[in-house]
């Protein structure tokens, strides 16, 4: 295998050395040193004519234009240094908006067109305070300028420019330039946003957020770039509401699942489209566990993992259709864009380094279990090693003793005391390294940004971990005064070892401990998984239970992952008004996973070796022009037209050895039996569409989209699908200013609409033909193989939605409240049904089901404090969603999302009922609600069918964040709540069988008692139990002793005691059993983040020529707060499919400290 590994690291070399040469190229040619003359001089606000005056004097060359045109008063500020004559002409034009043409003897000047002008304006804190030092970024001429001591800066700009202001103790902002002859007051820091500030939307377009008519949520970069995520989506949790986050019980490593006001698809995936810079990228899962019974595997991550944070600008998260729609079917179900960080023009050069390093350590512990009892049945112990082997995994044995030995199930005797902290002592305190060096530079025309990232990172799981490397390099240069070229070229390498195993695999470690003898110290087995010769050694847990030490140390699965992302973005202004812009995207991973078994391995005693070599590519290609003008002083529209291409080819190769021959090469060539599928995934999506933006002094504003899709996976005639969206905001405070005081700073009523389309997988629409796994000598054998029968007049998917909210701030915006509305109805589901085997198929697909969102949304930012020394930010947001499944196929009862192994489990989607409902057994129940016991053995009864007994989506989600600024020291806590969920725990379950809950302890001291009097008396049994001194656990409930005169049922309160043993492991059953114990309120309350940080003084950090220095102190998920569900993580569902409320032997959640080091040159 290892030959087949350099392969595919040989062919994503040569697709990375050409983008890196070209961006090198393009650096080179744009950055080459000029050979004229170089002048020294500088100017401070001086007007214009006697900038015109200076040069002349020093280059002997004269400027012509016309006084009438052109302001010869304006203000230039050019930094004192060294300039050629082009660089000087270039930085007076850029800030005067000015033209200019070299002739042979002088250089004529002329007006750009727009109304061009320097606009003034002043940076204060929110306590008012002037803020010196701040950088002033024009985003459109690439002008900068710094504040002066008193807050104050001037700029050349014209009306609709983004100025980007930014400050190293302060949260970066981005405004619209409107008024140029009234000065800006930029407030830094504060903890709610202002109208005007600019967020990024669809296409990568900037608008100011008052212009919306949609809801819109914004991380910035610096805020997670400290306390870091392996997977940087999962920072989002508690910040932004109607985001939902979920991780599954394969840890850091593993995927995340993200959701965005509730589920839209039935059967499909809900996760929304990431978009970096413009581009969609590739969020495949490289595979995870199943949704059946028998569900088994690793959780081998996701793409938008590879992500580095340190890399992000910004995160915006688009909610509703009406936000994302312009991007198409892929994204009915939400948008997260990510807009990374760019070089600036500016000839220094930039460096900065940020470290993190944290120690690994356990979240959760298992604090309701019970460690006075060890292992045994019946209150006594092993009395030899037979039956210590046996029960090892029962603990309803004697009263622990140290002081007493018993047989040991490998020989010899070991302690029957208690071992602290048993199971915990098997996990390690894991470490996570991860270094980021960025260097940016540039000139007047280009720039450029580097990054290199090292991540190292060891589970708490021994001989688990990963190690990552992250390329980034980016590039822009002003080929022209009208032509921009962008490049981006990203390379990450990732290799993870042993992964961990999830839900019903044999190796699960979680699992697999739970129940062990309170007695039994895990270290034992260490020493005690394979004898002399490398074999295994039973435990105890035959075939589907394996020894965690040979798990660790003798399977391996690795996954090998090299991804390239690479895009080009041409942009052309021919003029002031009108843009074209092109782009080209590729993104593409070779993964190669392999799982291996050792010989002797139960359930693969002649060894095995299976993985999976898969390319996921994918590849972009979309233009855009659009057109924008200032009508006149009361109108301004835009118009954009576009179209994109969108190609998916993503072959896989799954592979199987079985009865390995050479056992001293881990190789498929070492196996006799050899198995190799092929499976292709080819799709593509033609698109065009178009926007129109209006807007009435500037307090009106009017958005209508158009998109046209046309699919390769539906058929012909349903294959192209139309849809629209219209939104509206109008901010009332600007249309009413007698409104806007002291005490509404601003008051905004939005309101959209929209519908979108989805198809779905390819290869749904024909039949296929295959051979058989087994061919006989001389004859060939196949059929057809498809397990869904086509159907060829599938529909795409259509989700229509709306939305409405009002945004208003108070007293200067020390207060911010948002509130939204919305619903989504999405019709002609695309289903899988179940129909007769008779068919030849096992399931039928088809358009069919309806399913519905309605929530509310809620967002309040304050500054409770601000001083000049000390301020407090306050942010908390909540969302609340009711997705109902409204109708599914005719003569359809329910689609199964996920099943558990046992107890009869699922997770539905049934009409009229929550989507995700939890089905499974309940009690059987008297007239007066008393649980009904079985006459003879006592336990309880179950019903005849099943019944919803909860679900596994959230009725309430929210978050807190606190951040206290104390001079140079801040503290930033983010509290993530969800609330309303159920989770089945299979870890609970199995602890109460096995009798380590400590539920379990009722009774025992009793029954111990008990038996030995009985012994004492040389009674059996009946006679005991006949005699009336039977004592043990007496089961709650009442037991039918006949029928009264009209024959209903007559009931009598149990008062008949049993054995504890028998009666906690009568819960165990495969397809029926009562589930309502084991299903828990899954609501918590989690701190996600703490970060406490000090920015060393100024002068201290120009000592070594650092504009910055920070030392923070950080955490991630360092405890949870609240939470109803006992020894487990509520967030440990064992994938990230539809079917969420089940939790299968889960490893213990993790949490991270340590420390983080940021210095910026």
């Amino acid at each position: 295998m290892k030959m087949s590994k350099l392969i595919l690291h040989t062919r994503a070399r040569p697709h990375l050395c050409r983008i890196l040469l070209f961006l090198l190229l393009l650096t080179t040619l744009t950055g080459r040193a000029q050979t004229s003359p170089v002048y020294t001089v500088g100017f401070d606000q001086a007007p214009l004519r006697d900038v015109l005056s200076r040069v002349t004097q020093l280059s002997k060359i004269g400027f012509s234009y016309d006084e009438a045109t052109i302001d010869l008063n304006r203000r230039i500020s050019i930094p004192n240094g060294k300039y050629s004559l082009r660089e000087l002409v270039e930085k007076v034009c850029s800030q005067a908006n000015l033209e200019f043409k070299v002739n042979e003897n002088s250089i004529s000047l002329k007006n750009r067109g727009g109304k061009s002008s320097v606009i003034t304006g002043t940076v204060r804190d929110n306590g008012g305070h002037p803020i010196p030092d701040v950088t002033v970024e024009n985003h459109q001429s690439h002008q900068s300028t710094s504040t002066d001591s008193k807050g104050n800066f001037s700029i050349g700009a014209s009306p609709q420019d983004e100025l980007g202001f930014s400050h190293v103790s302060f949260e970066e902002k981005s405004f619209i330039v409107h008024n140029m002859n009234r000065p800006m007051t930029i407030t830094m820091g504060s903890g709610t946003q202002n109208l005007n500030e600019v967020v990024v939307t669809s296409l990568g377009i900037k608008r100011e957020k008052k212009a919306l008519g949609y809801s819109v949520g914004e991380v910035k970069g610096s805020e997670i770039d400290k306390a870091k995520e392996l997977n940087v989506v999962n920072s989002l949790a508690g910040r932004v509401p109607g985001l939902i986050v979920n991780n599954t019980a394969g840890g850091p490593m593993g995927s995340s699942k993200v959701v965005i006001r509730g589920s839209t698809d039935i059967t499909g995936s809900n996760q929304p489209l990431y978009v970096v810079d413009g581009v969609p990228m590739d969020n495949s899962n490289y595979g995870m566990t199943g949704n059946d019974k028998y569900a088994s595997g690793q959780d081998l991550g996701d793409a938008i993992s590879g992500i580095n944070a340190d890399d992000i600008e910004t995160i915006t998260v688009l909610k509703g259709p009406a936000a994302s729609a312009l991007y198409g079917s892929r994204a009915g179900h939400g948008v997260i864009l990510i807009t990374t960080k760019k070089g600036v023009n500016k000839k220094a050069l930039g460096v900065e380094v940020n470290s993190t390093a944290t120690a690994e350590t356990l979240l959760t512990r298992f604090d309701d279990y019970q460690y006075e009892y060890g292992q045994g049945t019946a209150g006594t112990i092993p009395r030899d090693v037979a039956m210590s082997r046996n029960t090892l995994f029962s603990n309803f044995g004697a009263r622990l003793d140290p002081n007493l030995q018993i047989p040991a199930f490998y020989g010899g005797t070991s302690s029957y005391g208690l071992v602290p902290n048993n199971i915990e002592n098997f996990f390690q305190t894991g470490s996570s390294f991860n270094n980021n060096i960025a260097v940016t530079g540039g000139s007047d025309k280009s720039n450029f940004r580097f990054s290199y990232n090292n991540l190292r990172y060891n589970d708490v799981v021994p001989n688990t971990y990963m190690n990552r490397q992250n390329f980034m390099l980016q590039g822009s240069s002003d080929i022209t005064p009208q032509i921009n070229l962008s490049v981006r070229a990203n390379y990450m390498k990732e290799h993870v070892n042993n992964r961990p195993a999830l839900a019903d695999d044999a190796a699960n470690i979680g699992f697999n401990f739970v129940g062990l003898g309170n007695n039994m110290d895990q270290e034992t087995f260490k020493s005690h998984y394979q004898d002399e010769f490398g074999n295994y050694i039973e435990w105890g847990g035959g075939q589907y239970r394996l020894n965690p030490y040979w798990v660790i140390n003798r399977m391996k699965n690795t996954t090998d992952k090299d991804r390239i992302m690479g895009a080009l973005q041409l942009t052309y202004n021919p003029t002031t008004w009108l843009s074209v812009l092109g782009r080209a995207n590729t993104d593409f991973t070779f993964l190669d996973y392999e799982k291996f078994s050792p010989r002797t391995t139960p359930g693969a005693e002649s060894g095995v070796l299976e993985g999976r070599k898969s390319k996921f590519s994918t590849t972009t290609a979309d233009f855009l022009v659009t057109a924008k003008k200032q009508l006149n002083n009361a109108f301004y529209a835009s118009a954009s037209v576009g179209g994109s291409i969108l190609y998916i080819n993503s072959p896989s190769t799954a592979f199987r050895g079985e009865d390995m021959k050479l056992t001293d090469a881990i190789s498929f060539n070492s196996f006799k039996k050899q198995t190799v599928v092929e499976t292709p995934y080819e799709k593509q999506i033609n698109s065009f569409y178009g926007m129109i933006s209006a807007s009435y002094k500037n307090y009106l504003f009017l958005d209508a989209t158009l998109r046209r899709d046309a699919t390769s996976t539906l058929p012909p005639e349903f294959n192209t699908y139309w849809y629209p969206s219209v939104g509206m905001s109008f901010v009332i405070t600007d249309a009413l200013p007698n409104l806007k005081g002291k005490t509404i700073s601003h008051a905004k009523v939005r309101a959209s609409a929209a519908e979108v389309g989805n198809d779905t997988d390819p290869y749904q629409l024909g039949l296929f033909y295959g051979l058989d796994q087994f061919q006989p000598a001389d004859v060939t054998v196949g059929g057809i193989i498809n397990q869904t029968l086509p159907n060829r007049q599938l529909k795409p998917t259509r989700t229509r939605s709306f939305e409405a909210g009002l945004d208003v701030g108070f007293f200067n915006n020390r207060i911010g409240f948002e509130f939204t509305y919305y619903t989504q109805d999405s019709r002609d589901q695309i289903n899988f049904s179940d129909i007769p085997t008779t068919s030849g198929y096992g399931k039928y697909i088809l358009n069919a089901g309806n399913l519905t969102n309605r929530g509310v949304e809620l967002l309040l930012n304050t500054k409770p404090i601000v001083g000049k020394a000390f301020s407090w930010d306050l942010s908390l947001n909540a969302a609340h969603n009711k997705n109902i499944v409204q109708s599914l196929a005719p003569e359809v009862t329910y689609l199964t999302l996920s099943e558990a192994r046992w107890l009869g489990l699922s997770v539905i989607a049934q009409p009229g009922m929550p989507f995700g409902s939890i089905i499974g057994y309940d009690y059987q129940r008297a007239p007066d609600g008393q649980v009904i016991l079985d006459p003879i053995n006592l336990t309880p009864l179950s019903t005849s069918d099943r019944k919803v007994l909860g679900k596994g989506t959230w009725d309430w989600t929210g978050g807190m964040i606190n951040t206290f600024r104390y001079k140079n020291l801040s503290l930033t806590a983010v509290i993530d709540v969800k609330y309303g969920a159920d989770l089945f725990s299979m870890t609970n379950l199995f602890a109460v069988i096995r009798g380590q809950e400590k539920s379990t302890l009722a009774g025992r001291k009793e029954w111990i008692r008990s038996e030995e009097d009985r012994q004492a008396a040389n009674m059996t049994p009946a006679e005991w139990q006949a005699s009336g001194n039977m004592q043990g656990y007496v089961p709650q409930g009442v037991v039918q002793t006949g029928v009264d005169a009209d024959g209903k049922p007559v009931y009598e309160k149990n008062t008949k005691p049993v054995d504890p043993n028998v009666f906690f492991a009568s819960f165990y059953g495969d397809d029926r059993g009562v589930a309502v114990p084991f299903i828990y309120d899954a609501s918590y309350v989690k701190m996600r983040e703490l970060t406490l940080t000090y920015a060393l003084p100024t002068n201290i950090s120009r000592k070594i020529r650092a504009q910055l220095i920070s030392i923070s102190f950080v955490a991630r998920n360092p405890f949870i707060i609240y939470k109803n569900v006992p020894n487990v993580d509520p967030d440990s569902n064992y994938n990230n499919g539809n079917g969420q409320g089940f939790e299968y032997g889960s490893l213990p959640g993790r949490r991270s400290w340590g420390g983080n080091l940021n210095i910026r040159f």
